[in-house]
């Protein structure tokens, strides 16, 4: 169960980490103004943040996603024989979402945004697994208390 486990974190942390690379080299290639309404926009924006802008070009921001990604991998070994398939799939989804994030971070210099939805500070594909990722993890933690 280990082994089968760690190879489902290991494909899908590489899935997600293609998928949203190859969607800001698209946006970075192809989009040259913004594009959308007040609702729903594709607009690039350098974030040298962490979520939504927070910490704005502060270098120790590459330090402290490593410090987190060490954590959760940590997590995940003392963890291993307890994590079921669609814990696994979360922590999965927060991991890839976090390295395509790092990768721009130290490749870019800054994590390319480029969706906008209404008020919500722009995101990327990564963002959106690292939320969805922790938030599933929170609903599985309250469900296994509850058992």
């Amino acid at each position: 169960m280990k082994n089968k486990i760690v190879k489902l974190i290991v494909i899908i942390v590489a899935i997600l980490i293609i998928i949203d690379q190859i969607s800001k080299i698209l946006v970075s290639n192809l989009l040259s103004e913004p594009l959308g309404n007040e609702y729903f926009k594709l607009e690039i924006v350098n974030n040298t943040g962490m979520a939504f802008g927070f910490n704005d070009g502060n270098l120790r921001n590459i330090f402290l996603s490593v410090f987190v990604l060490i954590i959760i991998i940590r997590f995940i070994k003392n963890q291993l024989e307890r994590i079921d398939t669609k814990t696994a799939i979360a922590i999965a989804m927060v991991l890839g979402g976090a390295i395509s994030n790092l990768i721009d971070r130290i490749f870019r210099g800054s994590i390319l945004d480029f969706i906008r939805i209404y008020k919500i500070p722009n995101f990327n594909l990564a963002d959106l697994c690292i939320v969805t990722g922790w938030i599933l993890i929170i609903i599985f933690l309250i469900d296994f208390s509850r058992k």
